[in-house]
């Protein structure tokens, strides 16, 4: 694999994969400790506030921004550019005719785009897709699987190795058989996906040769200010403007530097440090956090036309008074096991969530953990939520629960 000579490094690259023992989540900034749990992350509040302790624009005044105009702002990541970057970093183990090791792992946590990233590897470089096996052959220790699985010629990628397995006492066997092939280079060169919780807890029980395993660096400010800029083909000549709503300081940089005015804030700081650094987390509380004023509200009409966007102020809700999911102290070991199932799993179905737990265990939270944002339900799959998961995993650790290593 690839390494840069840091004395050839000129700005902090926007994609960038590395071991997982250099992973490093973002600190909070330095005048908040770097120790507070997430109560008191959530807590942080801009201590430059303006003299008179008035908000330059009451909440009473803003409206959300619509759907397609978040899109426009803070659209889709571009999952390929990730893949490309990737292909960069693993060059030299690509080019080995016969490759050392012959799988390598790219572990993710969740909403890190760590699937989105492998499958558009697959797509980009023709490389066959691995698809999961069901519930009943994971249970079934169905080998079959496996077999019909290594038929294919050609390098592969199997994107979520955590749809290979479930925390029960007959969910383990069929997993432990790839990962015994694949790692002795039985069924060829390889990359395997894995979700950071569903890897911390196969490495307690998969005792087999570990294989290389790389995972994308967190984003920091810096790499979320960059990633969360407008593209020129957003902002065109008439650029967004990106400031607090209660004290007017910039969240991001005004295009025309203004000495009066250009302020900046450590929003992104804290979010970059709140998220752990997970792009898929600090975008949904970014999008979330955007606001605009009623006069200023872009139309679909006005977003259609070339050329002719209109001036517009982008208000970010202080971090203060964002409405974040939190679990309270009063939330019992039910709830933690629904979330750690979830998080173990990458998400699951409810009748195999019943499965693995009680199903009065499940019904009796897992509407509840919807209800306070924790949780929801996608193509018939719970997942915890992107801006519920720093909460979630907060109240799991705190709690002695095994978490992951981001």
């Amino acid at each position: 694999m690839n390494s840069t000579p840091a004395t050839e490094k000129t700005e902090t690259p926007a994609w960038e994969y590395v071991s997982v023992a250099s992973y490093k989540p973002p600190s909070a900034p330095v005048t908040y400790s770097a120790r507070k749990r997430y109560a008191s992350l959530r807590g942080l509040f801009q201590r430059d506030r303006s003299e008179t302790d008035l908000p330059l624009i009451t909440a009473e005044n803003l409206l959300s921004l619509p759907h397609f105009q978040l899109d426009r702002l803070a659209p889709v990541p571009d999952w390929q550019s990730s893949a490309e970057t990737l292909r960069s970093e693993l060059n030299e183990w690509l080019h080995q005719e016969n490759p050392l090791p012959p799988v390598l792992v790219i572990a993710g946590p969740p909403h890190s785009g760590n699937i989105e990233t492998l499958k558009a590897w697959a797509e980009m470089y023709s490389w066959r897709t691995l698809a999961g096996p069901s519930p009943e052959q994971i249970l079934a220790g169905d080998t079959s699987w496996l077999s019909a699985q290594s038929e294919g010629d050609g390098p592969w990628v199997l994107p979520n190795l955590e749809n290979l397995y479930l925390r029960h006492v007959d969910g383990l066997k069929l997993i432990r058989h790839f990962l015994d092939l694949a790692c002795a280079g039985k069924i060829g060169r390889g990359i395997i996906g894995c979700d950071s919780w569903a890897w911390a807890f196969l490495s307690h029980l998969w005792h087999g040769r570990t294989p290389a395993t790389l995972t994308l660096q967190a984003f920091d400010e810096s790499r979320l200010t960059a990633h969360f800029q407008p593209s020129s083909d957003v902002s065109q000549s008439n650029p967004f403007l990106f400031r607090l709503s209660d004290n007017g300081y910039y969240v991001l940089s005004p295009p025309v530097e203004n000495e009066k005015t250009s302020r900046q804030s450590n929003f992104l700081h804290i979010l970059a440090a709140h998220s752990r650094g997970i792009l898929g987390v600090s975008r949904a509380i970014w999008r979330a956090s955007m606001q605009t004023e009623p006069d200023e509200k872009m139309s679909e009409k006005d977003e259609n036309k070339e050329g002719d966007i209109p001036h517009q102020t982008v208000w970010i809700i202080p971090w203060n008074q964002l409405k974040l999911p939190v679990l309270p102290a009063s939330a019992g070991r039910d709830v933690a096991f629904v979330l750690h199932t979830l998080l173990l799993h990458n998400g699951l179905p409810l009748d195999i969530l019943k499965l693995l737990l009680s199903p009065d265990q499940v019904l009796e939270n897992i509407y509840w953990l919807e209800e306070e944002g924790l949780v929801e339900q996608n193509d018939s799959v719970w997942q915890v939520t992107a801006q519920g998961y720093p909460a979630a995993r907060q109240f799991l650790e705190s709690n002695g629960y095994l978490v992951d290593q981001f």
